[in-house]
């Protein structure tokens, strides 16, 4: 077996709190510089306008979110009482009924995103409350999971829910042509570890993760590059299928702010293996 070199790893990605601000300042105001994703290719739906015209009421644990969709980038957003702001919004779905809503709220001090991920034949739904910066470290992403249901007449059902189903299965994931594929090994309810080849070398690495069943079949995965550049992923995934959409975001000193919706096709894979791509 041929080895391969493998990259090095440099951890001290850090930033001060002026140099996140002034990153996300190069794109804030223009979503058409940080919405672009490598990962929004062949296999990522079209922006939806099925909720065009309409508000959507989420409420759970205590919180309100509302959301007042206008056109199909358009959003304006309030919760928990606060001033209704004007958004930046994309809206996927997943099967027609399942859908997911992601918007960036411009009056933040650094970065905020609000992500939606609903089931409009149950009404349950999970709101992902997420911004730059944490304790810890001033570029990774911190978030906050809400479970609720939205507003209206809707089947019911049980409540998305953390959970282990997802826990001992492998994917490796394509986001077509030009991006190189991924491979996730969920091997823990609180971590995950991916794979990929690089321009410098194979690279790994195991991040917090946290894994929620929205209904049989379809989970929703987020995960933080911990120690990395602090991205967050998250993703609604349809297990049988073996599609996923879902959004990138986080702050690239280079780029500004990241802040893209996703989508992929999966093959199962081996968890007994750690890298097994094509190099």
């Amino acid at each position: 077996m041929e080895h391969v070199k493998r990259w090095f790893r440099k951890w001290n990605l850090d930033l001060t709190k002026e140099e996140v601000i002034s990153a996300i300042n190069l794109t804030k105001n223009d979503p058409s510089k940080y919405t672009p994703s490598p990962f929004d290719g062949p296999y990522a739906p079209e922006d939806s306008a099925d909720f065009n015209g309409k508000t959507i009421v989420f409420k759970g644990e205590g919180r309100e979110y509302i959301f007042r969709v206008e056109d199909t980038n358009t959003t304006w957003f309030s919760n928990d009482g606060s001033k209704e702001e004007k958004c930046f919004c994309q809206i996927r779905t997943m099967e027609g009924e399942l859908y997911f809503l992601n918007l960036t709220v411009p009056s933040y001090e650094t970065a905020r995103q609000v992500s939606l991920i609903a089931d409009t034949v149950s009404g349950a739904a999970t709101v992902v409350d997420a911004h730059v910066g944490t304790a810890n470290c001033t570029r990774d992403v911190d978030r906050e999971f809400i479970f609720g249901r939205l507003e209206g007449d809707y089947a019911g059902g049980p409540l998305h829910a953390y959970t282990s189903e997802l826990v001992g299965k492998a994917i490796i994931w394509d986001y077509g042509a030009g991006f190189t594929q991924v491979k996730h090994i969920y091997n823990s309810n609180l971590f995950y570890t991916y794979s990929m080849d690089t321009a410098d070398g194979p690279w790994m690495a195991t991040n917090p993760a946290d894994y929620i069943k929205v209904r049989d079949h379809f989970y929703i995965f987020s995960f933080v590059e911990e120690r990395q550049p602090g991205l967050q992923m998250l993703l609604l995934i349809n297990l049988d299928t073996l599609h996923d959409i879902g959004c990138v975001f986080g702050v690239n000193e280079m780029r500004g702010m990241s802040s893209g919706c996703v989508g992929g096709h999966g093959t199962l894979a081996d968890t007994n293996t750690l890298y097994d791509l094509k190099l």
